[in-house]
């Protein structure tokens, strides 16, 4: 899955919200604010992810190969559709992605010409949660019985749980170390669901009644099965941090 169905799925859980809702001046604004208190808000982020790499596979690739823990951080983007159960409660639902492509050669072996044995190591993750956000002040205030006025700043803390996808692959040259450490070309590849729960702590930030700027930090834990490709290897770690910002819209 890539960035662009990712958004297509937050467009389109938003706009089941929206069936039924008419384009009328309940959902208009006005000077400053909103006819009425918002329904929810569909967000689009991109930042950066920092997975753990922290299990046994990414140890041997970091012990073996020219890469470093730091090599599997990688651009991510995602999107959020939150729905407002109470003033101060939503449920989001939320998708992301982040992914890492690199050159890499082993560290100790040449092949028999000296040369680098070369390799590409890839690693991505896809992520889909529910969560429960709590704002720690109010997003906003009514004014008479129509008028809402947006906060400026509403700071907020979330914890939730999904499922997320991982692919490892890679794709070069390796040396076989029970057989006279010959070097041969091959192909790995795993890919496997695995359960993550995740915490978060964000700001939001109004800009006018209808958008506003969203920033978070979210942590997520896990671990998924590896493929009969690397065979030998505990679970793989799909936990990590991910930093984000971006802009929503209310309705």
């Amino acid at each position: 899955m890539n960035a662009s169905r990712i958004v297509r799925l937050a467009l389109a859980l938003a706009g089941a919200t929206l069936v039924g809702r008419n384009a009328s001046a309940q959902e208009g604004s006005g000077d400053g604010y909103l006819f009425g208190a918002p329904h929810g808000s569909v967000a689009f982020r991109a930042g950066y992810a920092a997975p753990r790499a922290g299990s046994d596979l990414f140890s041997f690739v970091t012990n073996e190969l020219s890469l470093r823990r730091a090599d599997f951080g990688a651009f991510s983007a995602g999107a959020d559709v939150a729905l407002r159960l109470r003033p101060q409660l939503d449920l989001v639902l939320s998708a992301d992605l982040d992914g890492m492509n690199k050159k890499s050669d082993f560290r100790e072996w040449q092949d028999d010409s000296g040369n680098p044995i070369e390799q590409t190591t890839s690693f991505a993750r896809q992520s889909f949660a529910a969560n429960i956000r709590y704002y720690l002040r109010p997003t906003g205030r009514s004014l008479g019985r129509f008028a809402w006025v947006p906060a400026l700043y509403a700071p907020w803390v979330s914890a939730g749980v999904g499922r997320t996808h991982y692919r490892f692959h890679q794709q070069g040259d390796f040396v076989d170390f029970a057989n006279g450490n010959a070097v041969f070309p091959d192909e790995f590849s795993s890919s496997a669901w695995g359960m993550t729960p995740q915490v978060a702590a964000g700001l939001d930030w109004n800009v006018t009644p209808r958008f506003f700027l969203t920033t978070q930090a979210k942590y997520l834990w896990g671990k998924a099965d590896l493929g009969v490709d690397f065979s030998g290897f505990s679970p793989i770690d799909l936990s990590g941090l991910g930093l984000t910002g971006g802009l929503a819209i209310r309705f």
